[in-house]
């Protein structure tokens, strides 16, 4: 009897070191490369409040407009390269209204490399991994519209919307040079676990100096407020 419990007592000490080992071995390791700065899955909604600042010259009018704007992830698909990918229908709602229109159908492909998203049939490489700070590509190596460089800002840092907070965001943002004639500058954050929250593009010409102003071009914001599953 007692060798039988002895024998059964040793078979216990060696089983928990292994099946700590299997609990060890179960969790997943955080994804070096960060890829879960992109996210999107079928069902899958964000909503952005949406401001558009249009100066005129001609008229010398500033036109602003507000609207909201919501991209579901509504199906995924095979693309014609025989990858996953994800449609995205985009609806707008003007703010003093509830009901949402559909406006555009774009698509998104993630790969173990790059995040590649179609707008207006133009294909751009949105992301690129690993994501570390001033790492730089050609948003446009995919496109005929000419080579546009870059680069990785403030990675993994937090940042919050008017009504969101996020604890892990990285900025990408074009490298062309400012100057005092004009500014074309593409500003978009993306944020751990989700995608982009938060999209600035300038394209103005300014006055000549030595006045101060923009003097014709547009800006236009967009800014997280709802994110869930339908």
């Amino acid at each position: 009897m007692m060798q039988k419990y002895f024998r059964n007592f040793l078979i216990l000490l060696v089983a928990i070191p292994l099946l700590e080992g299997c609990k060890k071995d179960s969790v997943i390791p955080p994804d070096p490369y960060y890829r879960d700065y992109f996210t999107a899955e079928a069902g899958q909604y964000i909503i952005y409040n949406c401001d558009s600042i249009v100066f005129d010259d001609f008229n010398g009018t500033i036109d602003t407009f507000r609207f909201r704007v919501k991209e579901y992830y509504e199906s995924e698909f095979v693309d014609n390269a025989g990858r996953n990918a994800i449609r995205i229908e985009r609806y707008k709602q003007p703010l003093n209204s509830s009901n949402w229109t559909l406006s555009d159908v774009w698509q998104v492909t993630k790969t173990d490399q790059q995040v590649e998203k179609v707008e207006e049939d133009v294909r751009m490489i949105k992301l690129i991994f690993p994501v570390v700070d001033d790492k730089e590509w050609n948003i446009n190596a995919l496109n005929n519209l000419g080579k546009r460089t870059v680069t990785y800002k403030e990675a993994h840092l937090p940042y919050s919307t008017d009504v969101l907070n996020f604890d892990s965001t990285v900025t990408v943002e074009n490298t062309d040079p400012q100057n005092l004639i004009n500014e074309y500058r593409d500003t978009e954050i993306f944020a751990k676990g989700l995608g982009m929250i938060y999209k600035r593009f300038v394209n103005v010409q300014y006055v000549t100096p030595p006045a101060i102003g923009v003097e014709s071009g547009t800006v236009f914001t967009m800014q997280a407020v709802e994110f869930g599953v339908e």
